[in-house]
């Protein structure tokens, strides 16, 4: 692994801020029990308020959101975390929201409660940033303890390496709300949990009291003694309290076995310290739970449950809602929000959306409800819809996984789901989405919260106009100004209904005006194997579709196919026009050929060992007629060497008889296969590495390989990232491109036997690098989880990283 950044930025100036009441400024890192100042930066020119010349090709939203974090200084200045690994910050209240990446998922934010610059991330390390979320320096483990950085497994999981080899893990983080160089932290050592404190902003850290468990919050009583805090830890189902220097346990509510989500507040008018829980059957603890909105002032000594007044709209009687995240305000805690699902309020209606307490839980209101009905789903009249709802209605998103209330203004509070991030200003009145907006005349334009994954852009080739973004869990997006603006592809026309989640592939024939076929599929995220290693492929459903007039309506045409997961299709250009071949790969099944443009289809597996062979890529070697299978490897404990293996097969017959190709020895996870057009016998393979033993060892086998003879032996081009994904050409230029897991892309202009990493593209999970048709000096990068990045094909020299700490690989 290189250096994470090279560059640094001279940090802001720290200003502190004047708080008439500083104690009660602490709850910014109370944020909703979830751990899972306005203004714009010196890079207002760059699209998205980034610190490069990147930006996007998108429609915002679309993923799944978590641990929204709101700001005690404004209420515009905010944070969300995806779990694809993005983070994201606005400074204008979800106007135009900036991507960030951690190197992993960002389990929690916490605010400085002192100094408006500061903020902490908590991702494959504890962050810290001086400059509002601009930049990010290592905090813990500190940078010169660490050994290095690995990526292992399927999704390359970044870890860091200390010098002692433990694995480290910041559990929940809290600041004095009097003090900001004091911090409090549970930190996992190894499988060891303890409580830690830091007298100088994290620099060192002192051992306090070993903990049984894992700890969600801390949370600190800004009235006790500055000396000696009183502090609680909210568990899995207690809490633990620090009070006059002594240590107690205090139990949850009885029979309750976990504890799903806490959120708490200081309440001055009572004195006294506010903590919220939630339990009972739901998303976060499908085995469930006795049902309960608990509440307790005194650090769990007693707990009262206040779900009594919500439970009168139900009319279920032997089931409960579920009640799936809780949050508060820091210094209002009678305000209190849950975000509710399976609230039967009618034989016939359930609702779901969140309820609103303005005097701590005794009283509710449905602040936002959605109803799903027998006869059709409805939204709340008092929410401003985005494309999401436009296109799939109520329940799609469903109700928040998290709430982040405003520590000062409780009826600021911001929400996160499925696909959306919403927003209400006035206490629930009104609700509005802010992840999206609508382009004048015409489809929806990102705001910068991308978080889709992508498997290709396609243009027109007859419209360079019209675009295509093929999508997992939306499916197809398509543009009709050039990508500027973007409407779903999927509605009503013709495409069944099981197989609009994800698009894997699209073609248009380049010959044929509004003639293109799509390979659709119910199941999202192939190939990696969480989508196999459970259940297998069985109940894979998908199939291909065509168009006759560029997407306006489409037919399905793959019935010889039966239902399949249908991953690729290759258009062989040589073939008549008017009755093209064609081959698609159906994952888990094979490959099929169509030698009438679509309409009749055969299986072509012979040779192709194993009984549910993973078939991935297919391409054509223009020069020799020779075809090229990608065969995806069925397993990820780092075995090699046996029927389990991914694999390359070439058929020289038009897919009558695949003989299997050589591999790069050690390597069995091939991923993608690409002839260079102009030497038709060199050859460049991108391929996934194997785990090997040792829980800090790097991945072995995968990177860059170039043959020179027609894959008879290979040469490694790029060690250093151990999962590439895709690689593509652009012919304008007689230059590579690739993409992968490690959080680069990279292009060859010397035929792939070296390469240079894309500066300024950073996302952790990318897929595949699209030179732009229209300028050879831009590309667009697909990415898993990070939407469609768009900016300088040759990098921006001038980027700063998001990570300016120097962490240097020394394994």
């Amino acid at each position: 692994m290189k250096n994470l950044a090279c560059s640094f930025l001279n940090k802001i100036t720290r200003v502190k801020v004047f708080v008439l009441c500083a104690f009660l400024l602490y709850s910014i890192f109370i944020l909703t029990g979830c751990h899972l100042s306005t203004g714009r930066s010196q890079h207002d020119h760059h699209p998205f308020y980034r610190n490069d010349s990147w930006g996007f090709a998108g429609f915002g939203g679309g993923g799944a959101m978590f641990c929204p974090a709101v700001s005690p200084y404004n209420a515009d200045y905010a944070m969300v975390a995806c779990d694809m690994t993005g983070s994201y910050v606005t400074h204008d209240g979800g106007m135009s929201w900036r991507m960030f990446c951690l190197r992993g998922p960002v389990r929690f934010f916490v605010f400085d409660p002192l100094d408006s610059n500061i903020v902490y991330a908590n991702s494959i390390a504890l962050f810290k940033s001086t400059d509002r979320g601009n930049t990010w320096d290592m905090l813990y483990p500190a940078p010169d303890k660490i050994a290095g950085l690995v990526s292992r497994g399927d999704h390359a999981q970044e870890m860091v390496v200390p010098l002692d080899r433990t694995e480290r893990r910041v559990l929940a983080l809290a600041i004095d709300p009097e003090n900001s160089m004091k911090l409090y932290a549970a930190i996992a050592i190894d499988r060891a949990v303890a409580f830690y404190h830091s007298e100088d902003q994290g620099g060192q850290w002192t051992r306090e009291k070993d903990i049984d468990g894992s700890v969600k919050n801390i949370y600190v009583v800004p009235s006790s003694p500055k000396e000696d805090r009183t502090i609680y830890l909210t568990g899995k189902n207690s809490i633990i309290v620090r009070e006059n220097g002594m240590w107690k346990t205090n139990p949850g509510p009885p029979h309750v076995g976990t504890l799903t989500c806490y959120a708490g507040g200081f309440d001055r008018a009572q004195n006294k310290y506010i903590i919220y829980a939630i339990s009972g059957l739901s998303y976060f603890n499908p085995a469930g739970d006795p049902s309960g909105i608990y509440y307790t002032d005194n650090g769990g000594r007693t707990w009262v449950n206040r779900q009594d007044d919500l439970m009168k709209r139900h009319i279920g009687k032997t089931d409960f809602p579920e009640w799936r995240t809780i949050a508060t305000s820091a210094l209002h805690p009678e305000i209190v929000y849950v975000s509710y699902n399976g609230l039967k309020v009618h034989d016939d209606t359930t609702c779901i959306g969140v309820a609103r307490s303005e005097d701590f839980g005794k009283t509710w209101k449905l602040a936002w409800k959605d109803c799903l009905t027998k006869g059709g789903n409805l939204f709340g009249d008092n929410y401003r819809k985005g494309w999401i709802d436009e296109r799939f209605g109520p329940g799609w998103g469903e109700n928040p996984f998290s709430i982040a209330v405003s520590p000062v203004h409780p009826d600021i509070c911001y929400t996160t789901d499925f696909g959306r991030t919403i927003k209400t200003m006035d206490g629930g009145r009104t609700w509005e989405q802010v992840y999206t907006k609508k382009k004048e005349g015409g489809g929806w334009m990102s705001r910068g919260l991308e978080v889709t994954t992508n498997y290709n852009i396609v243009f027109d080739p007859f419209n360079v106009d019209h675009v295509f973004i093929a999508n997992t869990d939306i499916g197809l997006m398509e543009s009709k100004d050039g990508g500027e603006s973007w409407t779903s592809a999927t509605l009503n026309n013709g495409i069944p209904r099981a197989w609009v989640n994800s698009t894997y592939w699209l073609e248009f024939d380049p010959e044929v005006k509004g003639k293109a076929w799509a390979a659709m599929s119910r199941v999202h995220d192939l190939p990696r194997p969480k989508m196999w290693r459970r259940t297998g492929i069985s109940g894979y459903r998908g199939g291909v579709v065509v168009t006759e007039d560029g997407g306006k309506n489409w037919q399905a045409v793959s019935d010889d196919i039966g239902e399949a997961a249908i991953t690729h299709i290759l258009i062989d250009q040589a073939s008549d026009k008017a009755s093209r071949t064609l081959y698609a790969c159906a994952f888990g099944k094979g490959v099929y050929k169509s030698i009438d443009g679509g309409k009749t289809w055969e299986k072509k597996n012979k040779g192709i060992t194993g009984g549910e062979p993973f078939v991935w890529r297919i391409t054509r070697n223009d020069k020799t007629g020779e075809l090229l299978l990608v065969v995806c490897r069925r397993r990820e404990d780092g075995s090699i060497g046996d029927e389990y293996d991914g694999a390359l097969y070439r058929s020289a017959d038009g897919a009558e008889s695949w003989s299997e190709m050589n591999l790069p020895a050690g390597t069995n996870g091939p991923m993608s296969i690409l002839v260079d057009p102009e030497t038709p016998e060199r050859m460049l393979l991108g391929a996934w590495g194997r785990v090997t033993e040792g829980p800090f060892s790097h991945d072995e086998g995968g990177g860059i390989f170039l043959s020179e003879d027609n894959a008879l032996t290979w040469e490694q081009t790029l060690v250093e990232d151990q999962h590439i994904h895709d690689i593509t050409y652009d012919s304008r230029n007689r230059t590579y491109y690739a993409c992968g897991f490690n959080g680069s892309a990279y292009r060859s202009e010397d035929g792939g036997s070296s390469w240079m990493r894309i500066r300024g593209y950073n996302f952790k999970w990318g897929k595949r690098v699209e030179p732009d048709p229209r300028d050879p000096e831009k590309i667009f990068i697909l990415t898993f989880g990070g939407g469609v990045w768009y900016g300088p094909a040759r990098g921006d020299e001038n980027a700063v990283e998001d990570i300016i700490t120097p962490i240097f690989q020394k394994l």
